[in-house]
């Protein structure tokens, strides 16, 4: 089975400055998978001044499939994500479900 990645979910956060809480899924071989390699591309900054996740926190993992939860600073939605196994399209933001309401979100 090929490695791939998918974004389960994308939900606002009140702060002072933009930021997403997101849900996210590798399914496959992600045995070398580093969740900082996991960006957006900013064409107005240099590659290393892309936002990366922050406070990633891996939620669960079974044989084959591995769920993150991140929050993600200035997200573009007209953008996709850019992963090692591709790049992933952002869905439409919705309200952070249940089981992440316990995530909290302390500014950098």
């Amino acid at each position: 089975m090929a490695t791939h990645a998918k974004i389960i979910g994308v939900h606002p956060i009140p702060a002072d400055e933009p930021v997403h809480l997101i849900e996210f899924l590798v399914e496959g071989d992600g045995k070398d998978f580093d969740i900082g390699e996991v960006t957006q591309e900013d064409k107005a900054q240099p590659k290393s001044n892309w936002q990366v996740p922050y406070d990633e926190r891996l939620l669960d993992e079974t044989d084959g499939t591995a769920r993150w939860a991140f929050f993600f600073h200035y997200l573009d939605f007209s953008k996709p994500l850019l992963t090692p196994f591709g790049s992933v399209p952002l869905p439409k933001p919705t309200q952070a479900p249940a089981h992440l309401q316990g995530i909290e979100y302390e500014s950098p």
